[in-house]
């Protein structure tokens, strides 16, 4: 299964929503892909270019969102494909693939959480982390916390990083649970 994603990749997720973006209010799929999301009441979603080894990539926040919210984003694992989506479940709930997703991200975050979830028949794990202090990063991103949902099937992994102000963080975790709720990912 796909572990390229490595420190760079989690650097790359939560600065880019300090930069913002446009939005719409309507569901969104990525014809090459197939992953489409419907954004829950408050929400509205915009594809954003693709970033690294993405190929489908979208943003979505509520209006008060200035460098918060959430980004979708999904990379091709064709080695997935000789895998069924119940074995690719079966992998995701043992705990070494979910010491893969802790270490991942372990580098860059101080991690808070961890849970497994089920999201249109695909098993994924969310985890809860604040990036740690890093030259390259702005200062406000001390301020942040960020929620991680990954899943894989035989097309490919998706992810979604929503980010939230920490003091925040627990009134806008239902949303982003929402969020995570209105993905489909590639059929």
């Amino acid at each position: 299964m796909h572990r390229r994603a490595g420190r760079a990749a989690c650097l790359a997720f939560a600065p880019a929503l300090l930069l913002g973006g446009g939005a719409l209010a309507e569901a969104l799929r990525d014809a090459g892909s197939g992953l489409s999301v419907t954004p829950p009441p408050g929400y509205a979603a915009a594809a954003a270019p693709p970033s690294g080894a993405q190929t489908a990539r979208f943003t979505l926040r509520q209006s008060q969102d200035q460098d918060t919210g959430c980004t979708i984003a999904y990379v091709p694992a064709p080695q997935n494909a000789l895998y069924t989506q119940e074995q690719i479940n079966s992998r995701t709930r043992l705990p070494g693939w979910q010491t893969i997703e802790r270490t991942r991200l372990a580098a860059v975050y101080t991690l808070r959480e961890q849970s497994l979830f089920e999201q249109a028949g695909v098993a994924g794990v969310e985890i809860v982390g604040d990036l740690r202090p890093a030259a390259k990063l702005p200062e406000r991103a001390q301020a942040l916390r960020s929620f991680f949902a990954t899943m894989e099937t035989p097309r490919g992994r998706i992810t979604l990083v929503c980010v939230a102000e920490k003091e925040r963080f627990a009134a806008r975790r239902p949303g982003f649970e929402a969020v995570l709720r209105g993905v489909m990912p590639p059929g």
